[in-house]
């Protein structure tokens, strides 16, 4: 019984040690220039006072209810918002350092203002609805 506790535990022990080192890293690359980013990407960004993206992928059980509302809100503001599947646009995931979904990442005049990783606060839907 006691080796299984102990099991649990380093399994738990590990969990939030991965969310803690996610958290830091997310922390890190606020107020930092955005990378070199593959392909079209620097195009799409590189001229843009403010952009958000938006990365979610297919089996993500938390992106399900996110997904729909990115999506409608990127083809309302098509130059602005992207919606990012990382299963088919993984270089741009990996350039931003995304390592969970969903992950939001705020961009203005070329720096990265905001990156979230989960549920995003309300405060930036409203601004970005």
């Amino acid at each position: 019984m006691t080796y299984l506790i102990g099991i649990v535990a380093a399994i738990v022990g590990l969990m939030v040690t991965m969310q803690l080192v996610i958290r830091l890293k997310v922390r890190a690359l606020r107020g930092k220039p955005l990378p070199a980013l593959p392909g079209p990407w620097s195009m799409r960004l590189g001229g843009r006072s403010s952009s958000l993206l938006y990365f979610f992928s297919p089996g993500c059980a938390a992106c399900r209810p996110l997904t729909p509302r990115f999506q409608e809100m990127s083809q309302r503001r098509p130059k602005t918002v992207f919606a990012v599947n990382v299963a088919d646009d993984l270089p741009l995931a990996r350039a931003l350092g995304v390592m969970a979904t969903p992950s939001i990442v705020e961009v203005t005049n070329g720096i990265i203002v905001g990156y979230h990783v989960g549920r995003p606060p309300g405060p930036l839907m409203a601004r970005w609805a």
